[in-house]
């Protein structure tokens, strides 16, 4: 950064808690040019009227920045803020209100160890890309760019985002060393701002600011003049990251247990939220009519959000039902136009291209609707994929069963009851030869069949049945020789799914 702004601020009140360890204060904000469009993955955290921080946006509803930033505020550090926590995500300018969103703070998730914690946004955001997570670590003095929303040498409170130039040097602990380049300086407010590195025409997350000497930032003394600091490496912790971070196949409710959406005989809509032990809470309207006869599914992100999506074919047009966030439905947006007897299912990004695509069978064929790129959902032309014969099939999507990270098919024989399994394969637009799954899914003895993702959190795909005592069973995923099966099964809904239509 240039001499005219210190720019990495630390939480308001943080130097006295950090003043003890080696005469580091919590850094704060950067002195340095303001940010180019660009860096709008970058967060400015206001917590209660205080405290104020910077984070990165790491997914489409999660912000990354430094734990202290709460601690240092007297505010727990795990589960819903206590008090009122924004964040502004796709402004480099606070003031450019036609840009960016700001959300409410949901959930806090710390790292066990390291000054990390992720932040859960209310709702997602679909128009900022979010930042590129490095993979190795920083090398002996390599150039980074720290960027952050903190105090400058100037001003106390600056609305635009700010960049400072740094050498990094890391180790094999949790920290990474910053060196100024010129006259930059992390301030205070900068706390948990993303530190960069080019890599091709990429910049990518290395590290998040933690502490900095702050010598010329507003308010500081004139005899302090040193302006290192010291950030918290992310790339050894990349898979804490995402794990949290990234979309459980099924969740519709945005608590990473995946749910199980159903149509009533009256034309409601219901999610019934899961426990993470494939048994179900009470349920949820989610629609008040007009769904009889209609096939739904749930698999996928579709708008861009970070939040799992409706699919539905209702009077033979293909709907995708956005998700606000809470497992309830905003207005549809139409994709396609499909018989009104069609059955459709959602498995999942089956051509690994990031998007969602759409499985129907309709005239006794199979047929594959990829998810396309774009300002709205969308699906491409449908691909033939299964020639005959499907017109006897019930679908439900399992997502990956055999674990080798390809979505999969479940496809039940009304005729006899037997449950098949189809894998998905490279090609990304076909499925395997079936193997057998399971045996007794007679429509008589179990009606309706829905995968259900990973419900009890094991690492195997589940499914749920209803029965013909009208109640509902979970089947723990297994597995044999030949590949994934049902496994035990345990009663999960004691009575009135006789009233359910359809299940997903």
């Amino acid at each position: 950064m240039t001499a005219k702004r210190p720019r990495f601020t630390w939480a308001i009140g943080a130097a006295t808690v950090l003043a003890t360890a080696a005469a580091v204060l919590p850094a704060s904000a950067l002195d340095g040019p303001n940010a180019p469009a660009q860096l709008n993955f970058t967060a400015k955290i206001n917590i209660g009227d205080k405290t104020a921080c910077t984070g990165a946006l790491v997914s489409p509803r999660w912000v990354l920045t430094a734990k202290s930033c709460f601690s240092a505020a007297g505010i727990p550090v795990t589960g819903k803020p206590t008090v009122a926590t924004t964040v502004t995500v796709g402004r480099v300018d606070l003031a450019q209100t036609t840009v960016g969103t700001t959300r409410a703070a949901a959930e806090l998730v710390p790292h066990a160890s390291r000054d990390l914690v992720l932040v859960k946004l209310a709702t997602g955001i679909a128009s900022v890309k979010p930042v590129a997570l490095a993979s190795t670590p920083v090398t002996a003095d390599q150039a980074v760019t720290a960027a952050g929303f903190g105090r400058t040498k100037t001003e106390w409170v600056p609305n635009k985002l700010h960049t400072g130039a740094f050498t990094a040097t890391g180790d094999s602990s949790a920290d990474v060393a910053l060196t100024a380049t010129g006259e930059s300086v992390i301030c205070q407010g900068d706390a948990g701002g993303p530190v960069l590195r080019t890599n091709g025409t990429t910049q990518e997350l290395v590290a998040v600011a933690s502490r900095s000497w702050q010598g010329g930032c507003l308010g500081m003394p004139s005899t302090e003049t040193r302006t290192g600091a010291v950030a918290t490496r992310v790339d050894d912790v990349r898979t804490w990251i995402t794990g949290t971070a990234n979309l459980v196949p099924g969740d519709m409710t945005g608590d990473n247990k995946p749910d199980l959406v159903a149509v009533e005989d009256t034309g409601k809509l219901f999610i019934y939220p899961g426990t993470g032990t494939g048994a179900l809470g009470a349920r949820i309207q989610i629609g008040t009519g007009g769904w009889s006869g209609a096939s739904v599914a749930h698999r996928g992100d579709w708008t861009g959000d970070g939040m799992e999506d409706v699919v539905a074919v209702v009077g033979g047009e293909l709907m995708v039902y956005p998700n606000r966030g809470d497992g309830t439905l905003a207005a549809p947006v139409k994709i396609g136009t499909l018989p009104t007897s069609a059955q459709i299912v959602v498995p999942g990004d089956v051509n690994k291209d990031g998007h969602p695509d759409v499985v129907a069978a309709y005239d006794n064929k199979l047929y594959l609707y990829n998810g396309t790129s774009g300002a709205k959902p969308a699906v491409a032309a449908p691909i033939t994929i299964g020639t005959g014969g499907w017109g006897v099939m019930d679908l439900a999507a399992p997502g990956d069963a055999n674990k080798d990270g390809r979505v999969d098919l479940l496809a039940r024989d009304t005729r006899d009851g037997i449950l098949y399994h189809y894998a998905g394969l490279p090609d990304g637009k076909n499925f395997s030869e079936r193997t057998e799954y399971g045996r007794g899914y007679t429509t008589s003895f179990r009606p309706l069949i829905a995968g259900a993702a990973d419900a009890d959190r094991n690492g195997v795909a589940d499914t749920w049945t209803t029965t013909n005592e009208g109640t509902l069973r979970f089947y723990k995923g297994g597995a044999d020789i030949h590949g994934p099966i049902d496994g035990s099964s345990v009663e999960v809904g004691s009575g009135g799914w006789h009233t359910i239509q359809s299940l997903s």
